[in-house]
């Protein structure tokens, strides 16, 4: 879901302002479905925050366009549950809980050692704020993006920097 070459995310994480990296080991931010029975934790800081507005995120989420947090896998655990997985295309796999439907996360072959959760499963979604909007191309005319964020058209950022793409 990143664009290529997005640096890490700096959002206010003050419980890993000390620097010590024993408080890097403990839990971040956790996560979980609508019904409770799938709950998981993350151990690390995003690696970044981001829209996606293509058509596959859209028709998973059943909304105008999904936010993610891309996390490395290596911080990432289940903590409660299992997940249910759905290949949406070769080499994507997006997971849910196969009691209530929410979707939790995307991981794709493209994007090794990452995992991208939503940001609607996260238990406190305000901590974290998107940088970015990729798959602008696929973006619905009417849904208007009124802030100042970067958009690209797809993934990555080598197209002219000047042309709006949302």
């Amino acid at each position: 879901m990143r664009p290529a070459g997005k640096t890490p995310w700096t959002g206010n994480m003050p419980h890993l302002a000390s620097g010590d990296p024993a408080a890097m080991t403990e839990t971040v931010f956790t996560g979980r479905c609508l019904c409770g029975d799938v709950r998981y934790t993350a151990s690390q800081p995003p690696i970044w925050v981001g829209h996606c507005h293509c058509e596959s995120c859209r028709r998973n989420t059943g909304s105008a366009v999904a936010t993610f947090l891309g996390v490395s896998d290596s911080s990432f655990a289940v903590t409660q549950g299992e997940r249910s997985f759905f290949e949406s295309s070769p080499g994507v796999r997006r997971s849910f809980c196969a009691r209530c439907g929410t979707p939790l996360a995307y991981e794709a072959d493209q994007f090794p050692g990452e995992i991208h959760l939503f940001l609607g499963s996260v238990d406190e979604p305000n901590l974290f704020r998107p940088q970015f909007h990729v798959h602008c191309a696929e973006r619905i005319p009417w849904f208007e993006i009124l802030d100042t964020l970067p958009r690209y058209p797809g993934f990555t950022s080598d197209t002219d920097p000047g042309r709006p793409h949302c």
